[in-house]
């Protein structure tokens, strides 16, 4: 009895309350989609309720399931993140099974009686899968009895494991991307190779670079924070000593490089992006920063005059009317898809947000502008600003003798979010040139959707570690 009580003095009533809002928020917003889309006359292409809510709902309640478990295994573990992982998830499960309907896979099928009819594989169904899977992969980093198995192992920690073995991660990120050039596949017909197929689904090897190159860069600055911060004096300036120039030499090629060959802009802006952070984070010294952002100033604007790609990126940004039915399409539609949800929106499942082309991926922010207007995007960023907030929260709370490199883990994970979110809520917006990411926990997409289930886990394992042994 006295156990039973001690466990229930540490529920964490908070999170618990939280996740309960979301999960009936979510089915009052799935019933307005459900009768919104057949006064629209889907009903031929929307299955029924249970069919949609089913899927949707199982992981929501595999986050009431794992708040349960951090109430046994870690009560101490922050108690924000995990509501507004599933807030954002929700979101993602909502708005897929309400675009459904345009994004159905139509192919034949055969009834028992010889009937030939055609069938529809959702959009939702998928996202519901690597939804439960990216839960499933939280709980793998909350709950798997890391730090037992690998001092059993090799004597180190989780956390001192992946400090030790740095240029092993960095050698892997860079083996990863040099595989695109090799393996990678296609599936989108846009000329760029950043898939490995793995015959049941893809995976897009930059979105696991993001979580390798953080660990890599937290243990090298938090190796060498005092030399690079310090550094030596060169006239009026202060220079850290060459040999540390390199990983930071190494790191701007690589965002390059990637423009270049791989023609992928958002994975180079979020990398770099992350990179400046960290640097600063770690040493304090803002011209470093500068100095870096003018070198990839520098290298963006000769890529420009080089790289086609690039050149037709910027063209469209700057003026997209001018090729309204051709490149600049998918912009011009996503400005008017915006403009029409005004202050509150059309009403889920009243707009006509499938006429923007990849709305459930590059574009799925503007699909909440339209159909829950200007409130609805204000209330996507509070949930993400909140989420950051939290995990630097989370990066500031941690005790003195573990500050170095999970302190910095902790930062540059969570930089990599408000990073990404920043990145495409801005192409959205044509404050900056698009670029070809997802919008984290809300777009359609497997790799990106386990990833960033996995730095959430990271996350709330770093706050239930340095918690509990302080």
């Amino acid at each position: 009895m006295g156990t039973l009580i001690a466990r229930l003095r540490q529920f964490r009533g908070t999170e618990f309350q939280l996740l309960l809002t979301v999960l009936l928020f979510f089915a009052a917003g799935y019933l307005l989609v459900m009768t919104a889309t057949q006064q629209r006359e889907f009903v031929a292409t929307v299955p029924g309720v249970l069919s949609i809510l089913w899927p949707s709902a199982l992981p929501l309640l595999l986050f009431i399931g794992v708040s349960v478990g951090l109430s046994v295994n870690s009560p101490r573990a922050d108690q924000v993140v995990l509501p507004l992982v599933a807030l954002l998830a929700g979101l993602s499960l909502m708005l897929t099974a309400r675009l459904e309907p345009s994004l159905n896979l139509i192919y034949q099928c055969t009834a028992a009686d010889g009937t030939i009819y055609n069938c529809y594989e959702g959009v939702a169904s998928k996202q519901s899968l690597w939804v439960t899977l990216g839960v499933v992969g939280l709980a793998a980093m909350l709950f798997v009895p890391w730090d037992g198995l690998l001092i059993r192992w090799m004597r180190l920690s989780l956390f001192d494991f992946l400090d030790h073995y740095r240029y092993i991660w960095l050698g892997l990120g860079l083996l990863l991307i040099f595989a695109t050039f090799v393996f990678g596949v296609d599936p989108n017909g846009s000329g760029v190779n950043l898939w490995f197929n793995f015959g049941f689904f893809l995976f897009q090897p930059s979105e696991l670079l993001k979580i390798i190159l953080v660990i890599f860069m937290a243990s090298y600055l938090n190796e060498h924070r005092e030399v690079v911060a310090a550094g030596y004096r060169l006239g009026p300036l202060t220079l850290p000593p060459l040999p540390y120039l390199m990983p930071i030499a190494a790191m701007w090629g690589i965002a390059m490089g990637t423009i270049v060959f791989q023609r992928d802009l958002g994975a180079a802006l979020l990398l770099f992006g992350v990179f400046l952070a960290m640097l600063y984070a770690a040493t304090g010294q803002g011209w470093y920063v500068l100095a870096a952002l003018v070198a990839f100033g520098a290298g963006a604007y000769v890529l420009y005059q080089i790289v086609p790609v690039v050149a037709l990126r910027v063209a469209v940004w700057l003026d997209p009317w001018a090729t309204a039915q051709g490149t600049g399409y998918q912009i011009v539609q996503a400005i008017y898809a915006l403009s029409a949800g005004g202050i509150f929106g059309q009403g889920l499942g009243m707009g006509v947000p499938a006429i923007v082309p990849a709305i459930h991926t590059d574009f799925i922010f503007t699909a909440v502008g339209e159909e829950l207007g200007l409130a609805g995007t204000l209330a996507v960023l509070i949930a993400y600003v909140l989420l950051v907030f939290r995990g630097y929260h989370i990066a500031l709370r941690i005790p003195g003798r573990f500050r170095g490199f999970e302190q910095l883990l902790a930062f540059g994970l969570t930089t990599i979010i408000a990073v990404q979110a920043l990145i495409i809520i801005g192409g959205n917006l044509r404050i900056i040139p698009l670029t070809g990411i997802t919008l984290p926990f809300v777009s359609y997409g497997g790799s990106s959707v386990l990833i960033n289930f996995v730095i959430a886990g990271l996350l709330m394992r770093i706050s239930a570690t340095t918690q509990r042994q302080m």
